[in-house]
């Protein structure tokens, strides 16, 4: 599929009219369609599902430095789906904005720029802003975190004979804290932070009973990616903590968690993420208790 195709409707000669579509509509549309994409607009839907906001408020010479790409890329990625051209497409995502979305991020993103010239007379306007997206990524999970996912990962980890744990990045310390949680409740548990050059050699060692706990984000530490292929390939549960559906890992793993970090000055909060993982964490050992004890489960 090349950068210029549009969609059917157009290219069957219908105008497009996608003018009115909500952003949940459109969002499924990205998701569906995200494998058959050219890579350069597969980057622009990554952006699109990971940081709406930017797609509503940001300029396409803005958006196609975030993504990579050129300008009239951002333009062929309207097209793409069925749009006259970038505007008609910003409008849903800027509906989105209107229609009910968090106003904590709305101010986010209006005082950005004001943040950036002003951040050493105002720092605590810097922490305000962080503290504001990381109660809105907070807000996300808890409002779509599943129970029976909770569950299904509380299985894996208390079944598993070892627990492998990778991260890198900005994934990297909330990896070291699930290793670090692991520790504490006394599960065989290794954390694999590539120092020596071992991961492939230990990630070979992997049997079937065993689960990989790997964290990632966009853009995915290729590194990572490599070994959550490789073990979801030879049979090994994967859990993941990643950002989109789209996401390499969600592809490979056997459960996956998606939480919504909005970058912040080049940085995101990982607030979400590591409220999930102390969760996962007081909640096995609850379980380990009760297991201990004899108690039935619940």
């Amino acid at each position: 599929m090349w950068d210029g195709q549009v969609s059917d409707r157009a290219a069957s000669g219908e105008t497009p009219n996608n003018e009115n579509e909500t952003f949940d509509a459109f969002r499924v549309r990205l998701r569906t369609r995200y494998e058959g994409l050219s890579p350069h607009l597969q980057r622009l839907t990554r952006l699109a599902l990971e940081d709406p906001n930017a797609f509503a408020l940001e300029t396409i010479t803005e958006l196609a430095r975030r993504a990579g790409v050129q300008p009239s890329t951002v333009v062929r990625f309207a097209k793409q789906f069925g749009f006259s051209g970038f505007s008609p497409l910003q409008k849903v995502f800027r509906l989105r904005l209107i229609e009910g979305e968090p106003s904590l991020r709305q101010q986010a993103y209006r005082d950005r720029e004001r943040l950036g010239e002003t951040a050493f007379a105002d720092p605590v306007a810097i922490l305000a802003e962080f503290a504001d997206v990381s109660i809105a990524s907070l807000a996300h999970l808890k409002e779509n975190a599943k129970a029976e996912d909770l569950r299904r990962a509380l299985t894996m980890l208390s079944g598993a004979d070892h627990i492998y744990v990778i991260g890198q990045r900005r994934a990297f310390p909330i990896a070291a804290y699930i290793a670090y949680g692991l520790s504490r409740l006394e599960l065989r548990c290794t954390f694999l932070d590539f120092v020596g050059g071992m991961v492939p050699q230990q990630a070979a060692t992997m049997r079937e009973s065993d689960v990989l706990v790997a964290v990632a984000f966009a853009e995915y530490t290729p590194a990572v990616v490599d070994i959550v292929q490789d073990v979801h390939l030879r049979g090994v549960p994967v859990l993941t903590i990643t950002d989109v559906p789209s996401s390499p890992l969600a592809r490979y793993s056997s459960l996956s968690f998606l939480v919504d970090e909005m970058d912040t000055h080049q940085f995101r909060p990982i607030a979400g993420a590591i409220c999930l993982v102390q969760t996962l964490m007081i909640a096995l050992g609850a379980t380990q208790e009760r297991a201990e004890a004899g108690a039935p489960s619940p």
